[in-house]
């Protein structure tokens, strides 16, 4: 792991635990490892495994729950009529995690991330006559799936939350009084607001080497977190090419 003394450090997290191959070689790169709860992918005994494999590699790990939805690895935003099933299998997983490990934080999968990553507009907090600021708002968020149970796991769990600061998972992290550990994407592409491009959209994913180099540089300095994720093709090389891009650029790589 580089320290470099009086450079700030950026982590380097990864999806891992979903049944990809690259596991354990992501983890000479890695400084986080975000390990999937089982039901969106992989299964439980992976779960395990994944844990006491980032615990003999003395890697930092954290809850990655996703909605129960295995035909499009969770990734699939809740439809209505699915809010009690697919929450309540997000508690579930957490639970079972926590039964075996501590996790350090959680970070949302997929849809479940989605959903919660949502940018608020002007004046979503301002309270009526008969409300106070924090009323107000908490009738806002209410009405934005995933955002309470969200909140609720970070304060049951207390943990940290790992997610994006222009969006509630800011506000998420503050209601939950627990902190944010403030993620960036390598792989990803943004909209002008700071939530991720659909990968339902051309270029969502980058895999151009050039263009993940010059989102790295660009969002370092900004995060706590770089995230790279387990099943993009490639994902080894750019782990890689995103650690050393951190270093030459002067940062630590950790947390």
């Amino acid at each position: 792991m580089s320290d470099l003394v009086g450079r700030k450090k950026v982590d380097l997290n990864v999806d891992i635990g979903e049944g990809f191959p690259y596991d354990a070689d992501l983890l000479q790169f890695a400084t986080s490892a975000n390990i999937c709860c089982g039901v969106h992918a992989g299964s439980f005994e992976l779960t395990k495994q994944t844990i006491d494999l980032c615990r003999s590699k003395r890697v930092r790990f954290g809850a990655h729950p996703g909605y129960p939805d295995r035909a499009s690895m969770g990734r699939n935003k809740l439809k209505e009529g699915q809010e009690r099933e697919y929450l309540q299998s997000v508690f579930e997983q957490v639970l079972a995690f926590a039964q075996h490990a501590r996790a350090e934080y959680i970070k949302p999968h997929g849809g479940f991330y989605n959903d919660t990553a949502v940018v608020l507009p002007a004046g979503w907090d301002n309270p009526t006559p008969d409300q106070s600021a924090y009323g107000a708002g908490g009738v806002f968020l209410s009405n934005l799936p995933g955002v309470h149970s969200l909140t609720m796991l970070l304060r049951v769990h207390k943990v940290a939350l790992m997610g994006l600061e222009a969006t509630a998972h800011k506000v998420i992290a503050e209601r939950a009084k627990q902190k944010l550990i403030r993620e960036g994407f390598a792989d990803r592409a943004y909209n002008p607001d700071g939530t991720l491009v659909s990968r339902s959209e051309p270029g969502a994913v980058l895999t151009d080497p050039a263009a993940v180099k010059e989102q790295v540089l660009k969002i370092a300095p900004f995060v706590d977190s770089i995230c790279l994720h387990g099943d993009t093709e490639g994902c080894l090389v750019f782990a890689e090419q995103v650690y050393k891009t951190l270093v030459e650029a002067g940062f630590g790589v950790g947390h």
